[in-house]
């Protein structure tokens, strides 16, 4: 195989891709959006997709999505682990993996902003 062939094989295969990935990334973003407006609204500010506030965070110890995302500690990961975990001052929300795979998707948006 030359390398031109592969090269090219590897441009189709991967350059052709991205914009479908984009649009599944977004999807995703969106959907964590949904879920954090139905779910986490009462503690957490949540922000509506044009930048401005959906719900205003009420209480006092609830930390905003983008100061989560903002966390050096953060990572895809960490949330998902986190989210999978009871914690004592976090209401006992059940959520799919989907949704944690969005929730995850969203909070780590905040950091493309």
């Amino acid at each position: 195989m030359s390398a031109r062939f592969v090269i090219a094989a590897a441009a189709s295969l991967f350059g052709g891709g991205l914009p479908a990935i984009a649009a599944q990334e977004a999807a995703l973003v969106e959907a964590g959006a949904r879920i954090a407006r139905e779910s986490c609204i009462s503690c957490h500010a949540v922000e509506a997709g044009d930048g401005k506030s959906a719900g205003r965070r009420q209480t006092g110890d609830a930390p905003a999505f983008g100061a989560i995302a903002a966390m050096p500690s953060t990572t895809e990961v960490a949330i998902k682990v986190f989210l999978q975990t009871p914690h004592p001052n976090m209401p006992n929300i059940m959520l799919t993996q989907a949704e944690i795979d969005a929730l995850t998707a969203y909070i780590l948006d905040f950091r493309n902003r």
